[in-house]
């Protein structure tokens, strides 16, 4: 009986091991992004470099992302500053000037990123401001 139960026990535990291996296991979903809002801050009077922040963006949204666009995964926003309807949005982004955020609203949370350095470090070089936001917004997505 002792040697019978030696026996039965290392199968017992194969088989409960072979049957867990083989249980499919739940996949976690990969964490993506509900929606990205690009807001483009600015003020009334504005300058060539901002002027280029704005195309530029707006070239990589149309081109690149157009499929984000049109089901309002992604969208883009051009806020005016010095507009009083617009002041209150512009003190929760710590916006009084030129800026471009990325503001991602992902299962119930936000967050935002601040690109505005970046955005004008790279101005003058539209292959590299476009090739950088796109990677940027796919992470996201």
């Amino acid at each position: 009986m002792k040697h019978l139960f030696t026996l039965a026990l290392p199968a017992l535990l194969g088989l409960f091991t072979a049957y867990e291996s083989n249980a499919q296991q739940p996949t976690k979903a990969p964490t993506t992004a509900t929606r990205i809002d690009v807001i483009d801050f600015h003020t009334d009077h504005r300058c060539k470099t901002c002027l280029t922040i704005e195309g530029l963006t707006k070239e990589v949204l149309n081109s690149t992302f157009a499929p984000q666009m049109k089901s309002g995964v992604l969208t883009f926003r051009l806020v005016n500053v010095d507009d009083k309807a617009n002041a209150k949005v512009a003190e929760e982004f710590g916006a009084y000037g030129t800026a471009l955020f990325l503001h991602v609203h992902e299962n119930g949370k936000t967050e935002r990123i601040d690109l505005t350095e970046w955005a004008f470090m790279q101005a003058n070089d539209a292959a590299t401001f476009k090739a950088e936001l796109t990677q940027r917004i796919k992470a996201l997505l």
